[in-house]
């Protein structure tokens, strides 16, 4: 969910020069939580969303990323899911391990 979350804001920012809205998040979150037939924990949930933002403008900052309409079409398969054999896919969801390493 959180590589989905910061895909998102990297996205939303990349189209609209903005981060994502609170609101917005939230609904991305749920419409994961749906997408993947998961009930996430509520608290777990809510964790991961108020971090995304922060975890998006480091990896924003550190690597120079934009994603456009070329990147999102390699970053999702036609599901519109994750694509996992997308290097750039793979290095944000291992930004985002690293990054949850030492909450845990």
């Amino acid at each position: 969910m959180l590589t989905f979350l910061v895909v998102s804001h990297l996205a939303t920012k990349f189209a609209t020069g903005s981060w994502m809205s609170i609101e917005s998040t939230v609904e991305s979150s749920i419409y994961w939580s749906k997408s993947m037939l998961r009930d996430e924990d509520v608290v777990r949930r809510v964790m991961l969303t108020s971090r995304s933002l922060s975890i998006a403008e480091t990896i924003e900052e550190a690597t120079g990323l934009t994603l456009n309409g070329s990147a999102l079409a390699s970053i999702f398969d036609s599901n519109l899911r994750l694509d996992f054999s997308s290097a750039t896919t793979r290095d944000i969801f291992d930004r985002c391990h690293m990054y949850l390493l030492p909450v845990k």
